[in-house]
């Protein structure tokens, strides 16, 4: 059986105890280091597996395995379509498959911040600029959910893990090229850190302002708000910078 292990926020403390059953009964057990930073080091005294993009992506050798194989993923195992391909596959070739769900960053990096879930659009990623490549379309796709008054989880580059400074630079940079009016001076984001640990922190306020906040680490999610209700406004002012 392949199984899919969810592991929240921050494994090994974060894993349900029904995860941690079948961890302990997997005869192979891999991390995914693809979609977020090696965030699990160790499982006991469990050989683990680094699986690197290519490894997922070219997952073949998967079903070569014999006995219980556990694919540790950050967050929930679905929120990236490269695991949901390797379960396609596996049911298509009659691999018995199993699935565990835990806590995500989709919606929870908004709703820990006092936004309404039934404003929360589709999520972004921010690619990290090199040379000629700064493609425009982060910024359309965040201007598309800003003018349906959705807010936006945005994901930053985890190859290396995107600093706050540089994200917001980078939105700064797309405004100037664009000038839709999303990223005006006076526009304020919130960034989580850390979501769900002893750790965890969050600021609110001025773009300008807030790339300069340093409690945060890295990996981090940036939200930018649309239009607010009055309780949302209520709730970002407790994590104001």
């Amino acid at each position: 059986m392949i199984a899919f292990i969810s592991a929240g926020f921050n494994p090994p403390k974060s894993f349900t105890m029904e995860e941690m059953d079948f961890l302990e009964n997997s005869r192979f057990i891999i991390v995914d280091t693809y979609t977020s930073p090696n965030y699990l080091k160790k499982f006991g005294q469990r050989e683990l597996t680094f699986a690197s993009r290519k490894m997922l992506e070219d997952f073949e050798w998967l079903f070569k395995e014999e006995g219980n194989v556990s694919i540790v993923i950050p967050g929930d195992s679905f929120s990236a379509t490269t695991h949901f391909a390797i379960y396609q596959e596996a049911s298509r070739k009659g691999v018995p498959v199993r699935i565990f769900h835990n806590s995500s960053i989709f919606p929870t990096a908004a709703t820990r911040m006092g936004l309404h879930l039934y404003k929360i659009g589709a999520p972004v990623s921010l690619p990290r600029f090199e040379g000629n490549f700064r493609p425009l379309s982060p910024y359309d796709k965040i201007r598309e959910n800003y003018n349906r008054n959705l807010h936006t989880i945005l994901l930053l580059d985890t190859q290396p893990p995107m600093e706050l400074r540089e994200a917001v630079e980078e939105l700064q940079w797309l405004e100037s090229e664009v000038k839709g009016g999303v990223f005006e001076d006076s526009r304020e984001i919130g960034v989580v850190s850390s979501l769900g640990t002893e750790d965890e922190a969050i600021a609110y306020g001025r773009m300008n302002d807030v790339k300069e906040w340093r409690k945060g680490k890295v990996p981090l999610t940036i939200v930018i708000p649309a239009e607010l209700h009055f309780q949302e406004k209520e709730s970002l002012d407790l994590f104001r910078f």
